[in-house]
């Protein structure tokens, strides 16, 4: 019989003895003998509260943690705990409530000896215990909660129901803020490094949350399932302020109306917990970044019928980029009622400010092209400081509300309104003669974006037969302002080589042709079913109509608005097999549309551009496996894109059509209780089909900032087996290969990146450095109209403390 232990902390431990406990232990994680403080535990130790913050998962792996954290020796045979899953532990308790609470429902209980460590034993089924009240969202991920363990298992995205995903029909990919964290990301684009399909718009960009996926351009962010932007420029999110980052791939007009074909990216708020939660962390590292956040949430009263949650943060850093900052401050105060089981009301709120600068795209000469005078340094700014800056403020409020009917009639309404205002002076670049010296122009700006979304659905379960169904019937809403107001001034070129700034005032502010007055409305009807057959069969069918309008006018002069409307019919079908062993081959056709502003040459307003896309896949997430893999193959393409009017070349006419066709793996899993692995790999071909025949030589061009492959793989592990619980390394290898530029010459040559991290938990303290692209290899992460080059070298070094 092997026998584990779970460990107290080894820096009070001489090594011998882990080693000699290892030994004895042959497996998985390696106790140490307790220390003093353990040795207590039959006194005040015992009985003393303290704050944890365990994960669910592997029960191995969090009576290791527990035990750090405690201070306390747990000795156990392996073979009770192998494959045995917990459902985590959050909030205050005393050693002995703690592992109740970590063994509800195990099976197993927990012994006190008189030396004050515990043995873990098999629990007689006759023997009376005390009952423990443990909340229904303590036990199981939800899909508005933090994912349990490494691989998520249910999500709202792909239904806008708490669905399993694995009985989801389209391909969806999460990212906890575990990962978040793990990887060291700043953003969107960083935080999905390591999910298959994704690539960057624009490297250095911390102005918007473009990407493309699967080959087309993804540039409308949601929150909660609601968009959450008026314009590209209105900002990114705070990572830290989300519990997940979904990505629904492929068409999705179905649930959320105007989308792309590529798929859409849903944030999920933190939302209060009744459990008390605590946290500060303190960051600090390259380009002189400082950064201090916080995390607080608990239960306002005895009954827990209203909580809170106050998420906040404040950064002041430099970028690699000289004179371009990176400062934000970032509070998000949120508060919950819940008077009984059947209603519960969410109020979210959120303000940030972001204090940085627009990078704007190099030359391709001199970045993926010769150029007689160099390679241009990538820290190279094409600006002017102290004029160059984008100040965006950002507010928004709503609410989630929830209502039971019944056990088989729910309601669901939410709302939130936002706001986003701007100053965002640039300087933009114009020609050069010797490649060296470059004209630019610079423009006044001001932005002003407002938003309003509403969705209100009703969720209907019933039965007919063997079959389980879960109907759904919603309409949502969404108004959106935005105005932009410009004025252009002239500015003196710049060497870019030998760069001399504020050698002169700039010229007098001349009205941009460019500013303008935006609105629109939509409004969707939609409806849904989703029907599991003998638990193995399931299949979903749903259709929406939408109704949009969008208006524009110029900024300056008289209000002359240009009307247009547009209606559009979008569907989905797909189907599920849950096979016993855990396999779930998919299969799905689904549609999207997006508005296209403009006219023929007939004076007749474009209609939407469509997508469709048909996707079969396989999933694989065996039952008590902390395990999700994913296998699809698909093909999407979008037909009514605008080209070239062959008849009247200074027109257009819809007779475009890119397709997309590819091949996506993905795999999240826990592979004992100390490690765990995230690997993806896709190949993506994305190009045009159909052109104008004035454009011919358009067709078969591949689609922009898309590689045929990529290729990324993340690993940690945590020492356990060595006597070390408490410290965690991990790192992860990214490629992505050559692209094509989008409107200047030249591919983006490929480039490969590694990534690390180390951290050490001791009771309620952790202490981690990151480490981004570790070699500090200088490449270029995409060109569009410009060239830009990708991250250098970052290591950020983080204290933080829970209690």
């Amino acid at each position: 019989m092997t026998t584990q232990q779970a460990h107290s902390r080894f820096i009070r431990t001489p090594l011998a003895r882990a080693i000699q406990y290892g030994l004895l232990a042959g497996s998985l994680a390696v106790g140490l003998p307790a220390t003093g403080l353990a040795q207590d535990a039959a006194g005040q130790g015992a009985t003393t509260q303290q704050g944890y913050s365990i994960a669910a998962g592997q029960l191995d792996t969090a009576l290791n943690r527990f035990a750090v954290m405690a201070d306390i020796e747990i000795a156990f045979d392996a073979a009770l705990t192998g494959g045995v899953q917990t459902a985590g532990l959050q909030g205050h308790y005393s050693v002995d409530e703690g592992l109740q609470r970590l063994l509800a429902g195990t099976g197993l209980a927990a012994v006190r000896r008189t030396d004050g460590s515990y043995r873990l034993e098999a629990r007689p089924t006759d023997v009376d215990l005390p009952l423990v009240r443990v909340e229904a969202d303590w036990i199981q991920e939800t899909a508005y909660g933090p994912v349990q363990g490494i691989a998520a298992t249910r999500s709202a995205t792909g239904t806008k129901t708490d669905t399993p995903i694995i009985e989801i029909t389209q391909s969806i990919s999460v990212v906890s803020s575990e990962e978040f964290r793990n990887y060291g990301a700043r953003n969107f684009t960083e935080a999905l490094a390591y999910t298959a399909g994704i690539s960057r718009q624009e490297g250095a960009d911390r102005s918007t949350e473009s990407l493309r996926v699967r080959g087309f351009t993804v540039d409308r962010s949601y929150r909660d399932g609601s968009k959450y932007q008026a314009n590209v420029y209105d900002g990114q999110q705070e990572l830290y302020g989300l519990e997940r980052l979904e990505v629904l791939k492929g068409p999705s007009s179905i649930l959320y109306g105007v989308a792309s074909p590529g798929g859409m990216l849903n944030a999920v708020s933190k939302r209060p917990t009744s459990e008390p939660l605590r946290e500060v962390n303190v960051e600090a590292g390259s380009f002189d970044r400082r950064q201090i956040s916080a995390d607080f949430s608990d239960a306002l009263d005895e009954d827990g019928v209203w909580s809170y949650r106050l998420t906040m943060l404040h950064r002041d850093s430099d970028t690699f980029i000289d004179h371009v900052p990176d400062d934000r401050t970032y509070i998000a105060p949120t508060l919950k009622w819940q008077p009984n089981e059947s209603t519960s009301l969410t109020l979210l709120s959120e303000y940030q400010r972001d204090q940085t600068a627009y990078v704007y795209g190099l030359p391709n000469s001199g970045t993926i092209l010769p150029n007689p005078n160099g390679q241009i340094p990538r820290e190279r700014f094409t600006g002017e400081p102290g004029y160059d800056e984008y100040d965006n403020e950002r507010y928004s409020i709503g609410y989630l509300l929830e209502h039971d009917f019944s056990n088989s009639l729910h309601l669901r309404h939410s709302l939130r309104t936002f706001q986003a205002d701007r100053t965002y002076d640039s300087i933009n670049m114009g020609q050069s003669s010797d490649q060296r010296i470059y004209t630019r122009i610079a423009q006044d700006r001001r932005d002003a974006s407002s938003g309003l979304t509403s969705d209100t659905s009703l969720q209907y379960a019933w039965e007919a037969g063997n079959a389980a169904n879960t109907s759904m019937i919603g309409i949502d809403y969404i108004r959106q302002r935005h105005e932009t107001e410009r004025y252009n001034r002239t500015a003196l070129p710049l060497d870019l080589f030998d760069p001399v700034y504020g050698s002169a005032e700039l010229g007098d502010p001349v009205p941009f042709a460019w500013s303008s007055k935006q609105r629109s409305e939509q409004v969707g009807l939609y409806a849904q079913n989703q029907m599991k057959i003998a638990e193995k069969w399931v299949f979903l069918l749903g259709g929406r109509q939408d109704w949009t309008e969008n208006e524009s006018s110029p900024y300056f002069g008289p209000t002359e608005w240009n009307r247009s409307t547009n209606n559009a019919f979008t569907g989905r079908v797909g189907g599920v097999y849950l096979a016993d062993n855990g396999l779930a081959p998919f299969i799905s056709y689904s549609q999207s549309f997006e508005p296209t502003s403009g006219t023929d040459r007939n004076g007749n307003q474009f209609e939407p551009t469509r997508g469709e896309q048909y996707e079969l896949g396989v999933r694989y997430q065996p039952d008590g496996w902390d395990t999700m893999l994913t296998a699809t193959a698909y093909e999407l393409t979008q037909e009514n894109v605008s080209v070239t009017d062959p008849v009247d070349t200074s027109f257009q006419t819809q007779i475009g059509e890119v397709r997309s066709r590819g091949v996506e793996l993905e795999a999240k899993t826990a592979l004992g209780p100390n490690a765990n692995l995230v690997a993806a790999y896709a190949y993506t071909d994305a190009r045009t089909t159909k052109s104008s025949p004035v454009t011919a030589d358009q067709v078969g061009r591949r689609a922009a900032n898309t590689p045929y492959n990529q290729f990324s793989l993340w690993g940690d592990y945590r020492f356990g087996d060595f006597g070390l619980p408490g410290l965690k390394i991990g790192g992860g290898v990214r490629y992505v290969g050559p692209t094509r530029a989008t409107w200047v010459e030249g591919e983006v040559p490929s480039f490969t990146l590694i990534d690390t991290r180390v951290s050490y938990e001791t009771g309620s303290w952790v202490y981690a450095l990151n480490a981004t692209n570790l070699t500090d290899k200088t490449y270029i992460e995409s060109c569009t109209y410009g060239c830009y080059y990708g991250e250098p070298r970052s290591i950020v070094g983080s204290v933080s403390y829970q209690w």
